[in-house]
């Protein structure tokens, strides 16, 4: 009889492991403006100046770049953003990430070397920053 654990997955570390994908995307050398509103997982890697309001996952990835009011469930930050963000999940600060904005969120965790300026307010019971070393690629 073959061993039960080949056949399981490895243990998922990052909340963003257990995610099944993305359903949107704006591109490298993109710019957006306007209102993004929906249920998606959504991952940004050029620029968007406006409102997204998403029950999903937003991903703002290395080389982004975001202006204006973000309400999502969760929201990891690799790139550039200025604004204020309401997210009801977790928001990940990356090490890539420079970040002025005005966060409210129920868990918040920030990677060292990530550049923040602004106010963090956690309404989660831990109520703290976790910080964090970026230990495996991403």
């Amino acid at each position: 009889m073959a061993d039960r654990r080949e056949h399981q997955s490895p243990p998922q570390r990052r909340f963003t492991d257990e995610r099944p994908g993305f359903t949107g995307a704006i591109g490298r050398d993109t710019l957006v403006e306007g209102l993004i509103r929906g249920t998606t997982e959504l991952e940004i890697w050029g620029s968007f100046d406006g409102q997204i309001e998403v029950e999903g996952l937003v991903w703002l990835r290395p080389g982004s770049r975001v202006k204006g009011d973000i309400a999502v469930t969760d929201l990891v930050v690799e790139g550039e953003l200025d604004g204020k963000v309401r997210a009801t999940g977790k928001v990940d600060l990356r090490a890539t990430c420079r970040v002025e904005a005005e966060i409210t969120a129920s868990r918040v965790a920030a990677a060292e070397g990530s550049q923040i300026e602004g106010r963090i307010t956690v309404t989660g019971k831990a109520e703290e920053v976790v910080g964090y070393s970026e230990r495996r690629e991403r």
